[in-house]
């Protein structure tokens, strides 16, 4: 927005008169009711979503930006449930719009114009970046859209209205000082909790998908997988000193293989966590330490090796000190704006259709 901000120079008072609302609520609603009642409602089904001033906002420009949202709750859903989704989505569409709108009016109010050459220049950007310098591809694409040139520019300049108004009354507005920072990280220390970590290194092998026979001990044939002997000769060579990353690469069927079969830093719960089963075996075992053979109810044998450990600590302030001011800013910024858009709400007229 920088660059917008030089071209734009100084918010100035318009010597155009606006339109008086009194005159457009009149003119709209002698059309509204000198119709007959059923071509009225046809109006109000069709055409005007909202009135806010003396902007209209019709359905069309709502269901154009909620067509895709549309096509996704028409997949997944239906009946009354499908109606009241895309009923709250279109809702939700012309509230945003009456709020771009609300700010676009507060800018020209205040005498604001955004100059033709940042418009031109913004266009010329957008053929050269996207477009690869084709003129004639970036029109045909806006023909393609049904989008007229000027309609294209209007956009620009509603676009750019709209970034220098926000940072005008909501980012410029937010100050967050070093108090503000320490008394988030207090009040949320639970957030800031970094969970004991442990450092493992697993072998993984798949069970067999059917079982072997064999004669055991009594002379009676028994079933066995090969699987758990192999990986129950892992772990005797592992008991007996055998290196755990040279077997991890002999005998191991998982990814990490290569890597010696190292897993990195897991945690009981959250992203890192690793499954609870094995969680469960590694959390009284120390560095060099590792378990048994693991059957798992999804087909595996498990050999993990701990090979570090963190206690559960704190994460310093200074660590987080960056993270918490953006969250605070983000915050506080919600605030502002809603403010904002109430004290503009509080002084226009809406009226909405849908």
């Amino acid at each position: 927005m920088g660059r917008f901000l030089e071209e734009l120079a100084v918010v100035r008072r318009a010597y155009h008169l606006r339109l008086l609302v009194s005159v457009h609520v009149m003119a709209w609603a002698a059309m509204a009711f000198g119709l007959v009642p059923a071509a009225r409602g046809q109006l109000l089904a069709d055409g005007i979503a909202a009135v806010v001033n003396d902007k209209v906002i019709t359905y069309v420009q709502i269901n154009q930006q909620v067509a895709e949202t549309e096509k996704l709750l028409r997949q997944n859903l239906q009946g009354e449930e499908l109606f009241q989704r895309v009923k709250e989505a279109k809702l939700n569409v012309l509230k945003a719009l009456i709020d771009r709108e609300l700010i676009i009016q507060d800018f020209k109010t205040q005498g604001g114009f955004i100059p033709d050459t940042y418009t031109t220049e913004r266009i010329n950007d957008i053929v050269r970046n996207e477009y690869g310098g084709d003129r004639v591809a970036f029109i045909k694409t806006l023909y393609e859209r049904g989008v007229t040139m000027q309609k294209y520019k209007d956009e620009i300049q509603d676009n750019a209205i709209v970034g220098y108004m926000r940072n005008k009354n909501v980012v410029q507005t937010v100050l967050v000082s070093p108090y503000q920072i320490e008394e988030y990280y207090q009040q949320n220390l639970r957030l800031f909790q970094q969970d004991e970590q442990i450092k493992v290194s697993t072998i993984v092998l798949r069970k067999a998908l059917f079982p072997s026979q064999k004669i055991g001990p009594d002379g009676k044939q028994i079933s066995y997988d090969p699987q758990e002997e192999i990986a129950q000769e892992i772990l005797y060579k592992l008991d007996t000193g055998a290196d755990f990353a040279d077997l991890a690469r002999a005998y191991s069927e998982a990814g990490n293989k290569d890597d010696g079969g190292e897993l990195g830093w897991v945690t009981q719960n959250g992203k890192t966590a690793i499954r609870a089963d094995l969680w469960d075996a590694i959390a009284k075992l120390q560095p060099s330490q590792h378990t048994d053979v693991i059957a798992t109810t999804d087909g595996f044998y498990y050999i993990v090796q701990v090979e570090d450990r963190k206690k559960a600590a704190m994460t310093p302030l200074e660590d987080v000190r960056a993270q918490i001011e953006q969250t605070v800013i983000n915050e506080e910024s919600q605030v502002r704006q809603q403010q904002w858009l109430d004290s503009l709400r509080a002084k226009a007229f809406i009226k909405m259709n849908l």
